[in-house]
């Protein structure tokens, strides 16, 4: 099955918009419109940016990689929470929005968004409930299921409520150490056996996710994403030799963060079974892709990996004003943990525009070297021009840990002038 979308995300007067000019790095004066230049005069810093173009020549990169490879993608819709990303990604083709829990389900559907795949256990009762009652309406909602108690509180809850539709389950093979999932081929084929004998439950496919993998030993890290993909792809044979997929129209294969999704297509490619089959990529981050961890291990990043050279390029940026300059070898700028991702590789230093003019210069920064809640630190050479009332444009690593920090973040053309703003709802 190829790529195309059934789920269609529109613009409408019930879709969630910017609630007013407080939010953060909105206009103090002129509200949170469109037009607007982010270095106008009114505009407060720390602001977090998304260029259209990057957006677009991202989404689209990712769209041929998809057509080439004759797979389906359901980006994980949690990197943003972003209704106006969704909209872009549905219409360049992806099958659907995956999310982490029921709580962004339900919020993706409010959206507008009309197929979302759970990648993740569901055994809240009140969340089971919420999923059947959902289906029953109309909206297609996919889970995990992962141990026979899984299996067993979903069926309890769902003979209470007796839905119209069995509820469409993956069944997860993790990783030993790891996040969830059945530890075992054999230990999943308990799971699936039991899944298949619930009369509320249609098993549907095998899922897993290969990017918590690491470096084992003198091992690259890649022989071990292989192999854990060898053995979803073993598993998703024993399954369907048994008939336990029947009778779900399609079967769904499915991982693929964003560092080693080009692996994923070529051991999924290996997968033979009668019925139909869907590969699903998970791949979340690409849409904005970054200047750290993520442009360093991404098939289609630093040095692409996928057999062509469609780099994805950083569409997010994040600036702040130079607060201080009390040493001749630091400046103390204004982002902070509140506003750029930590967790990955610390911002880095990409544009500067220089207190008094309109230009914007390209620098071969540094990365920071501390950050504080509201500080970040950078190291300079003491002949460097950096000055206090500057502006710096920092590009930022993991953009997970980026959105999450922002209310509404303005999409701008390539001369910084907003034309969208996109709200997150974290």
């Amino acid at each position: 099955m190829g790529p195309e979308s059934q789920a269609v995300v529109e613009a409408t007067s019930d879709t969630p918009q910017p609630s007013s000019s407080n939010s953060k790095g909105l206009p103090l004066a002129s509200g949170a419109g469109t037009g607007w230049c982010v270095f106008d005069a009114d505009v407060p810093y720390p602001i977090a940016l998304l260029f259209e173009s990057a957006i677009d020549h991202n989404s689209k990169a990712m769209k041929g990689f998809c057509e080439r490879n004759d797979v389906s993608l359901a980006p994980h819709g949690k990197t943003t929470m972003a209704p106006a990303l969704f909209r872009r990604q549905l219409r360049d083709g992806a099958w659907a929005i995956t999310a982490a829990t029921t709580w962004q389900a339900k919020t993706m559907r409010e959206a507008g968004v009309d197929r979302v795949l759970i990648a993740n256990q569901v055994v809240v009762p009140a969340e089971i409930e919420w999923l059947a009652k959902s289906l029953d309406e109309g909206f297609e909602v996919y889970c995990y299921v992962d141990s026979g108690e899984g299996v067993d509180i979903m069926n309890e809850t769902l003979a209470r409520t007796q839905p119209a539709r069995r509820l469409p389950v993956l069944l997860e093979l993790g990783i030993t150490g790891g996040r969830t999932g059945a530890r075992s081929i054999a230990d999943g084929l308990l799971v699936a056996a039991a899944a298949e004998r619930s009369p509320y439950l249609a098993l549907t496919g095998t899922s897993g996710f290969e990017g918590i993998l690491g470096p084992m030993g003198d091992r690259p890290v890649q022989e071990g994403v292989d192999e854990f993909l060898d053995q979803i792809v073993e598993l998703t044979h024993a399954v369907d030799a048994k008939g336990w997929f029947e009778p779900t129209p399609e079967v769904i294969v499915t991982a693929g963060g964003s560092a080693y999704f080009d692996q994923v297509v070529d051991r999924f490619s290996c997968v033979d079974i009668e019925s139909p089959l869907r590969v699903v990529l998970r791949s979340g981050c690409y849409i904005s892709h970054d200047d750290g961890s993520l442009h360093e291990v991404s098939p289609m990043g630093v040095t692409p990996r996928a057999g062509r050279d469609d780099r994805l390029v950083p569409a997010i940026e994040v600036w702040g004003a130079v607060l201080s300059r009390p040493e001749p070898t630091r400046a103390l700028v204004g982002i902070g943990k509140r506003d750029a991702s930590t967790d990955g590789l610390l911002p880095i230093l990409k544009k500067v525009r220089r207190r008094g003019s309109t230009d914007i210069e390209t620098v071969a920064g540094a990365r920071v070297v501390e950050i504080n809640d509201q500080h970040a630190y950078l190291d300079l050479e003491p002949a460097d021009p950096l000055a206090v009332g500057d502006l710096v444009g920092f590009g930022i690593s993991h953009p997970c840990t980026t959105f999450d920090k922002w209310r509404a973040i303005p999409i701008v053309d390539d001369n910084y002038r907003v034309i969208e703003i996109a709200e997150t709802l974290f």
